[in-house]
């Protein structure tokens, strides 16, 4: 994002703090279909029918016109649509900030995708053994060769689910971001019952998580690349039960801005405080029966205020004008792009990616 769009998103929280709802950030859930099986999703299982083309760029033009300025498209997997580069760069063509989320299966096979978003998220669990035990075996090899392509062409992020099969590997993907020219992010197992399955054995205890948030913080201090903010680690590091993952009160001077500052579209067009809540927020109204706007304005009722989700905590510190947590992620929008330079630069010079441990 540039430096004015980030200079209106901060004058967009500062009237959200006087009251004033915007959906500044729209999550949009674009499909059920996905080629993996991740040990700990059950979104693929839902296959429902999806909004056409007309319908998202619809929505999208509403979006635009209610004040939106940035989306984070997710799906299950976005690019097992054919239509995702039309969507994306209709959004953009709207001046809103497009970020897309990806397992990375099919990056390679779709280079199009760069030119029509801002900024890719790549799920990364660690080495081949734990991030293959996390997801499905042989997703290792596709997200790397997945990270290999988008290196230097875009804003490239990692996203790493933390369970008991890669607490100890955080060091390893930590180098990988520094080695290959990303920035990397964490949370923890926290999908709702309709979108996520039971992970048997693979949540962490409470003490293991806040150990490994604690070496996360540790490891940003001393300037690991991580794009988290210290005080979302440092949140997640104090949070008594991780299998809890939503408090009807603030936690650690968070106050949720769902349904006020941001909301999530769900595949069958639902409008969604945020993903935590889809399937099981009874007042959400459908976007393409009752238009955008109405919809959003009908998710401002929250049954919590705070979360272990990173990106809605991150959010609503944000939201919060938080300063320190504004100027980390500000820094790691900069970093992120001196990142994709030197990848890129690294390509043109025929400089390998990956150091030690190699991985291709």
């Amino acid at each position: 994002m540039e430096f004015g769009g980030e200079l209106m998103m901060g004058f967009d929280a500062f009237l959200g703090l006087l009251g004033r709802r915007r959906p500044v950030n729209v999550m949009i859930s674009v499909t059920d279909r996905c080629p993996s099986r991740c040990a700990y999703c059950r979104i693929p299982l839902n296959d429902r029918p999806e909004l056409s083309t007309s319908q998202w760029l619809g929505l999208l033009d509403q979006m635009a016109a209610a004040g939106t300025r940035r989306i984070g498209v997710w799906g299950g997997e976005p690019l097992m649509r054919d239509d995702i580069v039309e969507i994306c760069s209709h959004a953009k063509s709207k001046g809103i900030y497009v970020s897309l989320d990806s397992n990375g299966y099919l990056i390679p096979a779709r280079p199009g995708i760069f030119e029509a978003i801002d900024h890719l998220v790549i799920a990364l669990d660690g080495p081949e053994d734990a991030h293959d035990a996390n997801r499905q075996p042989g997703s290792w090899k596709k997200a790397m060769r997945a990270i290999e392509t988008a290196s230097g062409r875009v804003r490239l992020w990692t996203i790493t689910v933390l369970t008991r099969n890669n607490l100890d590997r955080i060091p390893w993907i930590v180098h990988a971001a520094e080695e290959h020219g990303f920035l990397t992010t964490f949370q923890t197992l926290h999908h709702n019952d309709v979108l996520g399955r039971n992970p048997e054995g693979m949540m962490p205890s409470p003490a293991e998580y806040s150990k490994a948030f604690r070496e996360l913080l540790e490891l940003k201090r001393k300037g690991a690349p991580i794009a988290n903010s210290s005080r979302y680690l440092e949140s997640l590091s104090r949070w008594d039960d991780h299998s809890v993952t939503t408090l009807p009160g603030r936690f650690h001077g968070v106050r949720c801005r769902a349904g006020a500052m941001y909301c999530n579209i769900d595949a069958d067009g639902r409008v969604y405080p945020c993903s935590l809540l889809m399937g099981m927020y009874p007042g959400a109204l459908n976007a393409l029966e009752v238009g955008f706007r109405k919809a959003f304005d009908a998710v401002s009722e929250l049954p919590c205020q705070s979360c272990v989700a990173g990106c809605y905590t991150e959010y609503n510190y944000l939201y919060g004008l938080t300063a320190s947590v504004a100027l980390e992620w500000f820094a790691a929008v900069k970093d992120t792009d001196k990142a994709m330079h030197a990848a890129a630069a690294n390509k043109t010079s025929g400089t390998k990616g990956f150091g030690t441990p190699q991985v291709f």
